[in-house]
């Protein structure tokens, strides 16, 4: 029976958007499983995890041993997918989300698994286009990778001192002989990993290869996933090949460009990102009538 996890790292103060978010998982996906990963929060987000996964089965906490932050996202991630890979079965679809994403209606992982029926393993999600129909670039990030292979340079924070090749460099000569473009990435926000994936993935050993702080210019867990799917020889997919037919609307910072009577009329399943801010929380109340609709649940604010 095919089986789908979704799973979220949350931070100091994202607790209520992060229990939102995983309220719209439930009332439009709610034969999935969640797991979510707390960055050793004290202001109560992770006794407020624990609360929302103690009234809904197959829910896992965890919980980073210090805080790793926006910088340490990846660390977070890869650890997160370890445990996951190490749960068999593992998953046939891991999909990511963040806190300030929301689920408008069912769709999101039957899309998926239509995508990896028609490419194959891989991550699927916002890959080359974007919520605009517009082509994304990933200039900037092919530049700090490059700059990263150099034996000396700067974290992300700009304060701290890189010494070394990054340890993702072993990984590179593998990814581009499939064709790996540096930099090339689906968005983390939303985005769907085959079971196959994650096993291959967690087998190469690039998971555990992070270091403990990682020190770089290229920190994003999405970057970093990119280039270890290709070096498994697997693709990086867009979740709707045609601009013209998207169904997610998710794109890197706010404000979202659109209301959300223009989501539901284009009947998109998916929104990125809806932040703790009276716009966010606008358009959260506008989008959780849908979700219960889909669901025959009551959906109520937090």
């Amino acid at each position: 029976m095919a089986s789908t996890l979704f799973f979220m790292v949350v931070g100091p103060d994202e607790g209520v958007l992060a229990a939102d978010t995983l309220d719209s998982i439930m009332a439009c996906e709610p034969a999935s499983d969640i797991w979510m990963l707390d960055d050793c929060t004290t202001d109560g987000t992770y006794e407020l995890l624990n609360q929302w996964a103690a009234a809904h089965p197959g829910t896992r906490v965890l919980r980073n041993p210090t805080r790793r932050g926006y910088r340490g996202i990846a660390t977070s991630v890869f650890s997160l997918l370890e445990a996951i890979a190490q749960q068999p079965p593992v998953p046939d679809l891991i999909i990511k989300v963040d806190p300030d994403t929301f689920l408008i209606a069912t769709g999101t992982v039957d899309l998926m698994r239509r995508r990896f029926a028609e490419v194959g393993p891989g991550i699927v999600g916002p890959y080359r286009i974007g919520a605009n129909g517009g082509a994304r670039t990933f200039g900037r990030l092919r530049r700090n990778m490059l700059l990263d292979l150099l034996p000396l340079g700067v974290h992300k924070d700009r304060h701290s001192v890189r010494v070394g090749f990054p340890f993702w460099a072993g990984y590179l000569s593998a990814a581009r002989r499939h064709g790996y473009e540096m930099g090339e990435h689906v968005l983390g926000a939303l985005s769907g990993m085959h079971g196959d994936t994650l096993r291959a993935i967690h087998d190469s050993g690039f998971l555990a290869a992070i270091p403990d702080p990682y020190r770089a210019l290229t920190v994003e867990e999405d970057v970093l996933l990119g280039l270890a799917t290709k070096s498994v020889g697997h693709q990086l997919i867009d979740i709707t090949h045609d601009p013209a037919e998207a169904r997610v609307w998710i794109q890197f910072r706010p404000p979202i460009p659109q209301t959300a009577s223009a989501l539901l009329e284009r009947h998109m399943l998916a929104v990125h990102p809806l932040k703790a801010s009276a716009e966010g929380e606008a358009m959260r109340a506008a989008l959780r009538a849908r979700c219960a609709g889909e669901s025959g649940a009551t959906l109520e604010k937090k």
